[in-house]
């Protein structure tokens, strides 16, 4: 069951670049953002529902205690999500899936600065596939000047959001051994949804009174995009102890091909070899980073 999960997640975080282009015809990667962790916690509240489960035991101190990580998590996703949807809704719908090396690369380092593990030689170079593949993927065989202008600056904010993820990503293993993982997931989400919401309050009267009236693309787009995030992140937390740890962010990987599809099936994106073999350099590097970091806790 637990590849099974994996594959879902997979499966509906690939889905992430086409609600986004589905909904920016309509609002900003602002308001993206805000509807994303709203009606995740939405879902989230729904699920917790249904599974009949209080909250956890001493839950106040719980929180208070975990107060710092849970603040540091949630101000992470936030800037992670604003500046991936941003990005997707002036790039292309596949263009997210370099925050998944900018994630690795960012916590191989954190468990090098934090936790004291080796970056060996063969980590390095890992790590230099990585952002070799993500090069390969912004360039695009197109000409230098246009490289250094707007390509090279969406790549930047999808590098952004990935290491912004892993600080997240950071934050929900420190506090782990001390949340359930809805209840840890539920209030990170809650305070990335108030501080994206609060910042939108000035432009809403703007936003009324425009008349904007979206359609039933962008209306199924926010509450699949709020699914994905409340339900994906449940699932992802299901599968890890199921499964080999090195094993995660393999199968993760696979979004990558789900994202491309969609991007040629519902937007007619065209994928050149540059984009398949910086993906596929990518993906390489990434896969032997986690196969490293697993041999090296097996030997432990």
């Amino acid at each position: 069951m637990g590849y099974i999960y994996l594959l879902c997640v997979a499966l509906l975080f690939s889905f992430g670049g086409t609600c986004v282009k589905l909904i920016s015809p309509y609002f900003d990667a602002g308001y993206i953002t805000f509807f994303r962790f709203a009606v995740g916690v939405l879902f989230l509240l729904l699920l917790k529902a249904m599974k009949r489960q209080p909250f956890q035991q001493h839950f106040g101190q719980v929180l208070k205690h975990s107060a710092g990580w849970i603040l540091f998590g949630a101000v992470s996703k936030w800037l992670a999500y604003l500046t991936e949807n941003y990005a997707i809704a002036h790039g292309t719908s596949y263009g997210n899936i370099v925050t998944q090396p900018a994630q690795t690369v960012f916590l191989t380092l954190a468990s090098v600065l934090l936790f004291k593990e080796k970056l060996t030689f063969s980590k390095v170079l890992c790590i230099l596939m990585c952002m070799g593949g993500v090069l390969c993927i912004s360039w695009n065989g197109r000409p230098l000047d246009v490289f250094l202008g707007e390509n090279i600056f969406l790549t930047i904010l999808f590098w952004i959001s990935g290491t912004l993820a892993g600080c997240h990503v950071l934050s929900q293993k420190m506090i782990a051994d001390r949340m359930d993982v809805i209840d840890s997931n539920l209030s990170i989400f809650a305070l990335s949804a108030l501080f994206s919401g609060s910042v939108l309050i000035p432009s809403v009267p703007n936003v009324v009174s425009s008349g904007i009236t979206p359609d039933l693309a962008c209306i199924f787009a926010i509450l699949l995009f709020g699914f994905i995030t409340g339900i994906g992140f449940y699932l992802n937390a299901k599968a890890i102890p199921l499964v080999p740890f090195y094993m995660v962010p393999i199968i993760q990987s696979t979004m990558v091909i789900f994202s491309i599809t969609w991007g040629i099936l519902f937007f007619h994106e065209s994928i050149s070899i540059y984009i398949i073999g910086g993906t596929l350099l990518f993906v390489v590097g990434l896969i032997c980073l986690q196969l490293l970091n697993a041999a090296e806790k097996s030997k432990k």
